[in-house]
């Protein structure tokens, strides 16, 4: 009984693979298959060949090759694509302190205080907020080698030199891509030069030609590479202390396509950058003590930014440093003095001062350089006298408007976009800015009138509920009048909105280093 059951197992088991090779066969006459689904076929009709007692083992050697097939196909997906303003407008960016002054050396590049160490190495040196922690900033010529070279001094200041204001938008995209990544001390992201040429706005100029466009972005694209960085942190509380000598910023790779036309010239017709952030992210990009900070940018900034370029080069820096900046919550102004000083720089400010005909100049750029924020969706308050500044009303300045300039306080407010978006997606506690008796900056009408319907309320039961009249909510809602320091406590909580403002892992950064004597 024992080998008649045995024959008919095997005649059964034959049968078997005879009806699977049948099916196998006509399957891949009408149907095209994967990789993966050929190297499992072709290992199945293998069994052909092998007896009945080791079809377990073959089995088994099929699972472990899909298995290690798969694993190659994932390897070979190793750096995550880029994809950035989703919704059309914006996007988180990792806006650290480490990446706050790559952008200071890539804007304001001689404005800075650079120092000569004693080997002659050129080096700019940031402090966080008043404290030992310092940062020091170094520029190479060969960021794409793995252990790139710090310059001395003359060589160094010939590369600053050359640095251009839109490789701020660069950075900027890589500071966004950043941040799309779970762990970006480990992973890569990648990026075409379709997204380069549509994020940056040149894929509507019309006056560059293909080849000029991707040579313009190969160049800038290394910029924000050339700077090193070398951290000294102490120790804090349970926290040891660490160093960061000398490492790139952003470890970025630059593949190019070339193509011959027909007259024989060369032409450039593709980019594509794998880029992270250096080994610096270990510390400063985790849930961790230190600084921590991802904020919003909105497409619309990154492209005034690089549409402007060397033409309006003060509105690029104050642009470059209203992003880092300015935080939703925080209503402190800054002075007319201190904001052309970030535009212009501290020297010829002061120069400027001694010269009437310098500062009618002055003025001019700076009326003009304010209205490019304006247009890059950045909303500035000033004091009543000093409204001329932002009007179309181009008559006579009035007496004394060089005083008036330098002491008036400009408040801004996040582009309308970007407020949208953390209202939608964040969170914000204004506690601590209530206890410490700080100024609130009130968000927009737009955000309060959406987050009255989320909660169902019509104006007039709004209006109630806040202890004012429905033109006020009216006034309030369509930007015509701002809610007061000494309401919007209760706005922010009646409506909810201290809870859709910021995400809570976000610290607030210190404050921008301000000159002596401002506030």
């Amino acid at each position: 009984m024992k080998q008649l059951a045995k024959v008919i197992c095997t005649k059964v088991w034959y049968l078997f693979k005879y009806v699977l090779n049948i099916a196998i066969h006509l399957d891949s006459s009408v149907s095209r298959t994967n990789p993966l689904e050929e190297e499992q076929k072709g290992l199945t009709t293998q069994l052909d060949a092998q007896p009945a007692k080791e079809n377990h083992q073959n089995t088994f050697k099929i699972n472990q090759n899909l298995k290690d097939s798969q694993q190659s196909t994932q390897k070979s997906r190793q750096y995550k694509k880029a994809s950035l303003f989703n919704d059309g407008k914006t996007n988180k960016a990792v806006l650290s302190l480490v990446m706050r002054g790559v952008a200071e050396v890539l804007s304001q590049k001689m404005h800075l205080h650079w120092k000569t160490e004693a080997n002659s190495i050129l080096n700019y040196e940031k402090e966080a907020d008043n404290t030992q922690e310092k940062i020091f900033y170094y520029i190479t010529d060969n960021p794409e080698t793995p252990q790139p070279e710090t310059l001395i001094e003359e060589t160094a200041l010939n590369v600053i030199e050359q640095f251009d204001p839109r490789a701020c938008a660069i950075h900027l995209i890589y500071c966004a891509l950043t941040a799309n990544l779970e762990k970006p001390w480990e992973e890569s992201f990648v990026i075409d030069d379709k997204q380069l040429l549509d994020y940056t706005g040149l894929a509507k100029r019309r006056d560059l030609c293909r080849h000029k466009k991707l040579s313009l972005l190969y160049h800038l694209l290394q910029q924000p590479a050339q700077i090193l960085v070398r951290i000294a942190w102490p120790k804090q509380g349970e926290v040891g202390a660490f160093t960061v000598a000398d490492l790139k910023v952003w470890d970025i790779t630059i593949l190019r396509d070339y193509k011959t036309d027909k007259d024989g010239d060369t032409k450039l017709v593709g980019l594509k950058v794998i880029g992270k952030p250096g080994a610096w992210a270990k510390y400063f990009l985790k849930q961790s003590e230190y600084y921590r900070h991802t904020g919003i940018i909105s497409k619309k900034t990154v492209q005034k930014l690089f549409s402007i370029g060397k033409q309006n080069a003060g509105a690029a820096r104050i642009l470059v440093w209203l992003t880092f900046q300015i935080q939703p919550g925080f209503a402190d102004g800054v002075s007319g003095k201190t904001l052309m000083e970030i535009a212009y720089g501290i020297d010829k400010v002061s120069i400027v001062e001694q010269d009437r005909q310098l500062r009618r100049q002055m003025a001019d750029d700076f009326e003009t350089d304010l209205k490019v924020v304006k247009d890059a969706g950045w909303q500035v308050q000033l004091n009543q006298s000093s409204v001329w500044l932002t009007s179309n009303n181009h008559g006579k300045r009035p007496i004394g408007y060089w005083n008036q300039l330098l002491n008036t306080k400009l408040h801004f407010q996040l582009p309308m976009e970007v407020q949208e978006c953390l209202a939608v997606t964040g969170h914000y506690n204004i506690t601590p800015l209530i206890e410490k008796n700080l100024p609130i900056q009130p968000p927009s009408g737009n955000v309060i009138r959406e987050a009255r319907k989320a909660k169902g309320w019509s104006r007039a039961f709004f209006a109630q509920t806040m202890g004012k009249s429905v033109s006020w909510v009216d006034a309030v809602e369509t930007g015509h009048r701002c809610c007061s320091q000494k309401d919007l406590p209760k706005l922010f909580d009646e409506l909810d909105i201290s809870s859709l403002y910021l995400d809570a892992d976000l610290t607030p950064l210190p404050p921008f280093p301000t000159r002596e004597g401002e506030k």
